[in-house]
């Protein structure tokens, strides 16, 4: 428990920068947001390293749903595919097969599960009209037949319940989650953690890193994985060591299936098993083994005979066991540090999800309770990690395969807990557990009827009952079973929507022409705004879109409109993808190539067009937001130098002139006052001719201190090479909209030389839309200009 003296909220720093710290992070800050905690991450940057797929259960769908995260972005960002069932043969005995769907097996009847009158069914001499238990489980049905949990254009009860799962890449998930936190305000620093400091009570008062650098806290998640550097390392709490019958993995990776099975394909071998984890970018293979029996060198040729493939191996060591007090003193372990089971069911995101679950369920107050709360925590995460062991030892108990590996897997002390279960059901025909349970009750009943081990007599309340209707009850909820399957479109066809058509040997970029108008319809007024629209609707991804006026002495400018996507809407291959369209817009291969190196690790690609009386022009940024959003919030310490954020390309298609480049700063300014200074700065080079534009910069601010809701954000422009400087205040965050600045905008366009009628007539038309940017400074022609952005729409 904390007892710190301060009067502020309390203080949250987690460590570890895995999976399972950057969803602490998320959640906790999400969470607590009203009650004030502050939310501190502390976590190295990724190592590189061997890509590592995970197969996720519908907890953390539910958590996805839960937070109103947008299934289709996380997918791409995580290169992510449907996970319905899993599907196990030659598992209990060679030969045999069976399927673990998610979900329930059809309705319950009377507020009993569908298994007891499904073994009634079987009791009466009808095993064939019964069928399988599995088979009144849409997501079984749906599996079985390559089909996803939704159709192609909408949701379905299925999304709306979460009732499945995902295969998807662990690093990227890394990476999207670290987003979603810092978006939610949680402060990040880099560092791994080399030691604690303590208060006078013998908590821990703070975390040193290895520069150095203390971070103080309140209370500590320890997210660090196996190292456990809080709970184990620094507290010494004991780690319970358990068994399972393999010791190593070794993971092998191959192409992307030209059709992924919407489930993981689980394989008995004569050594150990195989799972097969199909992702939007390649498929990964597992092999689990015993290294007593089977030597690494071995294994590698198992799995390179089993998925008939070469390619880089990846060998690692499994860890069993869990914290006996995974909450000592002010540390809460979380994931791995408070314990860890066999990957076979994929329970290791449940568990983290259990503990922060656990954690706020018992949220610690300043001085209050802290030994109850502790061992009220402790009990219940050590109660899900035994759930978990027991649901994985379950998996070798009831098989029959005569193999070595297999044998010893079943020559374990049973848990007394999973011993008495087995026991009850065996007698009694039902499974009891807590409602909270990570394996549930029918999940029980799958395992069991897949292991062909069945009860020696049904439930009884069921048994004794009237059995009449029982056969044409089950055959209907069957049939209405395969006819939910049936609704849902294919995976395939899902996953080709969501990532792009799997690569042939000479894939091509799926970027083409839309076959009708699509898009913003005023871009296509003209041959090359058309074009840039039909491009941008061939990639059927959302897209946002926003339109802009330029004022110079010269004229109005009003055909200008920008659209802009998440580098998660170029495909699996942002640089291809990028390339091909700016190929089809005419930007040279030069330039084409450094913005195709760019979007790797940038977040957003803008397309612009403008048609002006020199003719059409194109224009490409590359916007670098998420580590600019970190910085402005504080969650990256980098110091205060300019930080670039866009690097922008402006050319024309019918060529002749070399792209212009353009480099945006922002100077870490963030007040309207430090904003005010910089523009006198870079108004010096500008003279008398840069006065107006000058004049409206410093009214807008005024406007937005006095009537808007956020911050200015205050960018430079710069061409390269040169050194005349123009600035760009985003004021989307400051809620105005045109009519707002409407008077000082139409005086700023008058001022530069727009009859009063004409600057009139151009705001009237947008004086509902938001009011974006406002944007000025002098030409290269020695004349100022003024641009305004609004209407920002879609997504």
């Amino acid at each position: 428990m904390f007892r710190s003296e301060r009067s502020a909220p309390p203080r949250l720093v987690v460590a570890g920068g895995g999976p399972a710290g950057w969803m602490a992070a998320f959640y906790l800050k999400r969470v607590l947001r009203r009650a004030g905690w502050s939310v501190t991450l502390v976590g190295a940057a990724p190592a590189a390293g061997t890509p590592v797929a995970l197969a996720t259960r519908p907890s953390f769908t539910r958590f996805l749903n839960g937070f109103n995260i947008d299934e289709a972005i996380f997918m791409r960002r995580c290169a992510a595919t449907y996970r319905l069932a899993s599907r196990y043969d030659d598992w209990f005995a060679e030969g045999e097969g069976h399927w673990h769907p998610f979900g329930a097996c059809g309705p319950r009847i009377a507020g009993r599960d569908l298994f007891h009158y499904w073994m009634k069914l079987r009791g009466a001499g009808a095993e064939d009209e019964a069928g399988s238990y599995s088979d009144y489980a849409p997501q079984a049905l749906m599996a079985a037949a390559g089909r996803g949990p939704r159709p192609e254009a909408e949701r379905s009860s299925l999304t709306e319940s979460g009732e499945y799962g995902y295969h998807l890449d662990r690093a990227a998930l890394v990476r999207f989650l670290r987003e979603l936190a810092l978006a939610e305000g949680v402060r990040a620093v880099s560092g791994r953690v080399r030691g604690i400091e303590r208060d006078l009570y013998g908590d821990v008062a703070a975390l040193v890193l290895d520069a150095g650098q203390t971070v103080e806290g309140d209370i500590f998640l320890d997210c660090t994985g196996a190292a456990s550097q809080l709970i184990g390392t620094a507290l010494g709490e004991a780690w319970n060591a358990g068994s399972g019958p393999g010791d190593r993995l070794v993971r092998l990776s191959r192409p992307r299936l030209p059709e992924a099975p919407p489930f993981t394909a689980y394989r008995g071998r004569a050594e150990g098993w195989t799972a097969s984890l199909p992702l939007a970018d390649r498929t990964e293979h597992h092999f689990v083994y015993d290294s007593r029996t089977t030597p690494p060198e071995a294994a590698a040729e198992i799995l390179h005979r089993a998925v008939d493939g070469e390619g880089d191996l990846a060998h690692a060591e499994l860890r069993y066991g869990r914290r006996a007090a995974p909450w000592q003193r002010n540390v809460v372990a979380i994931g791995a540090a408070a314990g860890a089971v066999e990957p076979l069911v994929g329970f290791d995101l449940d568990l983290v999800l259990a503990g922060l679950e656990a954690f706020l369920a018992y949220l610690p107050r300043q001085g209050e309770g802290g030994d109850v709360l502790r061992r009220a925590y402790n009990a219940r995460l050590n109660r899900f990690h035994d759930d978990a062991a027991e649901a994985v030892a379950a998996h070798y108990v009831l098989g029959r395969r005569p193999d070595r590996f297999w044998a010893n897997a079943r020559a374990v002390t049973i848990p007394d807990r999973l011993a008495d279960r087995l026991d009850l059901y065996e007698l009694a025909g039902h499974v009891a557990l807590s409602e909270e349970a990570l394996f549930a009750e029918g999940d029980h009943y799958l395992l069991f009827s897949g292991a062909e081990f069945l009860p020696r007599r049904p439930f009884a309340p069921v048994d004794v009952a009237d059995g009449r209707e029982v056969a044409r009850l089950l055959a209907s909820i069957r049939a209405q079973s395969g006819r939910v399957a049936q609704a849902m479109a294919p995976h395939a066809r899902l996953i080709e929507a969501l990532h792009g058509p799997a690569p042939a040997a000479a894939a091509a970029i799926r970027v083409a022409a839309a076959e009708a108008p699509a898009g913003p319809a005023s871009l296509r007024g003209t041959p090359a705004g058309a074009r840039l629209a039909d491009l941008v609707a061939g990639l059927g991804q959302p897209f946002g879109y926003e339109r802009s006026v330029k004022a110079t002495p010269a004229g109005l400018q009003t055909e200008r409109f920008l659209v802009s996507l998440h580098r998660t809407s170029l495909g699996l291959a942002p640089g291809k993808t990028l390339d091909h369209l700016a190929a089809r817009l005419g930007l040279p291969e030069r330039e084409r190539a450094e913005a195709a190196d760019l979007i790797a690790d940038a977040d957003i690609l803008h397309l612009g067009y403008e048609d002006g009386p020199s003719g059409a022009l194109y224009k490409l940024y590359v916007e670098w937001s998420s580590r600019t959003d970190a910085t402005w919030s504080g969650a990256d310490e980098t110091g205060a130098e300019t930080m670039l954020v866009h690097r922008a390309y402006k050319w024309r298609p019918e060529g002749g002139h070399p792209p212009i480049v353009t480099l945006y700063h922002w100077p870490q300014v963030r007040s309207p006052e430090d904003i005010e200074a910089r523009l006198s700065r870079i108004a010096d080079a500008w003279g008398a001719a840069g006065t107006p534009v000058l004049d409206t910069a410093r009214a807008i601010l005024r406007l937005a201190r006095e009537r808007g809701r956020g911050f200015v954000h205050y960018l430079e422009a710069r061409e390269e090479p040169g050194q005349r400087l123009s600035y760009d205040l985003n004021l989307y965050a400051c809620g105005l909209s045109v009519a707002d600045a409407e008077p000082l905008l139409g005086q700023a366009f008058v001022d530069l030389g727009i009859p009063p009628q004409a600057a009139a007539a151009v705001l009237a038309e947008r004086l509902r839309e938001s009011l974006g940017h406002v944007a000025g400074g002098v030409g290269r022609d020695g004349q100022p200009f003024l641009t305004v952005y609004s209407g920002k729409a879609g997504a």
